[in-house]
């Protein structure tokens, strides 16, 4: 019996360690100061280098958001983090790929608010 509540305990404690990988989930990251992050100095070159090219997110393709258009950016700033942070955006056949530092400074600007600054 003593055996048996030993496994089970560890098992449980084993789960429990394993609910996430990943901290920054549950608690942002943590390498953001406050206003550290701008979007025209910093979100916006990353933008367009990387997002806003011909046929993706620059307006010429109607079935895709514009990126150039700051609101549009910012109403749909989540899914950019998320999308940029399992890095399924840009697609790997698009020729660009984010750094970490970029994917880091567009975490931190969709922490601190998405503000257009």
């Amino acid at each position: 019996m003593m055996i048996k509540k030993c496994i089970i305990y560890s098992l449980g404690a084993f789960l429990i360690s394993c609910a996430y990988e990943n901290e920054e989930e549950l608690f942002g990251n943590q390498n953001c100061a406050p206003n550290s992050v701008t979007f025209s100095g910093d979100i916006q070159p990353i933008i367009v280098a990387n997002c806003a090219l011909s046929g993706c997110h620059d307006g010429s393709n109607p079935s895709l958001p514009d990126w150039t258009v700051f609101s549009n950016v910012q109403s749909k700033a989540q899914l950019i983090k998320f999308r940029t942070g399992n890095r399924t955006m840009p697609p790997s056949n698009a020729g660009v790929q984010l750094t970490s530092d970029e994917i880091d400074a567009i975490s931190c600007w969709v922490d601190d608010g998405a503000l257009n600054n």
